[in-house]
Order: structure tokens, then sequence, then C-alpha cells
């Protein structure tokens, strides 16, 4: 069973990898920061710039694989079932791209690692409970 379970993590960190940037040419130089894309994986930024369909099979994806990886024994990640249980991909590609959009200043880090944070804030983000307003007190 454990061996399953890795098989099916590392078959969905392969699909990740997949939908990351390929290099031209094998000839190429190393790309340098800021050159362009390189072989790395996908970044908020590049994240935002692909089409729904292809953010929902990324989301898709890197849902699975954290999800994996706690049923594999990885605990640290036990809050993230419950918080995506019973969401669409479209919903959860709505979650992570507000959560992107609202958080500029980090598009530079892995895709694959902030989507954890979206979850967490978007899932986790404490309600205000609603003051009720007492009713006024007659005047005697």
């Amino acid at each position: 069973m454990r061996a399953l379970t890795i098989l099916i993590v590392i078959t969905a960190l392969a699909l990740l990898v997949r939908l990351a940037p390929v290099p031209m040419a094998a000839a190429e130089p190393a790309q340098t920061p800021g050159s362009g894309r390189s072989w790395q994986l996908l970044s908020g930024q590049d994240y935002l710039e692909l089409a729904e369909y292809d953010r929902e099979v990324y989301v898709t994806g890197v849902n699975d694989a954290y999800n994996w990886s706690y049923v594999a024994g990885f605990e640290r990640m036990k809050w993230l079932v419950p918080c995506v249980y019973g969401r669409q991909a479209q919903q959860l590609t709505a979650m992570f791209s507000k959560w992107l959009q609202e958080n500029p200043e980090r598009w530079h880090e892995p895709a694959a690692k902030l989507f954890p944070f979206a979850m967490f804030e978007s899932c986790r983000k404490p309600q205000k409970p609603q003051k009720r307003s007492k009713p006024a007190k007659p005047k005697s």
C-alpha cells in the first residue's frame, strides 16, 4: 500500500514538472534570472499567464500531490484535506488565483509552493462575528 501511495505522489509531481516550461534546446546556455522562461517550475506569475483550463489542470495536480503527501504520512498537510474537500477544480482555481492577485510580491516564487499558503488563508480565515445591535431602551 505504501509503495502505491509513493507511486501516486511521484506521478502527481511528474505532472507538475510536465506543466513546467521546457528549454528550447539542450545546447542553449543556462538562462540567467530575468531572461525569460527556464526549466524551473511555474512561478506565481507563470501560473497567472496560463489559460483558465491549464490553471484548473495545474491546481488539480498540485492539490492531488499535497493530499497524497498527507496520505503518505506527511502530517503537516492534514488541514488541507477538509479545506479542499468537496470543492471543484474551478473553485480551487478561483481561490488560488484570487490569493495570487492579492499577493503580487510573491509572484516570483514557485506556484506549487504558494498553493498551500493560498488555501490556508482562504479556508482558515476566521470569520468575524457580526455585531448585533441592541435595541434601544425606551426613554421614560
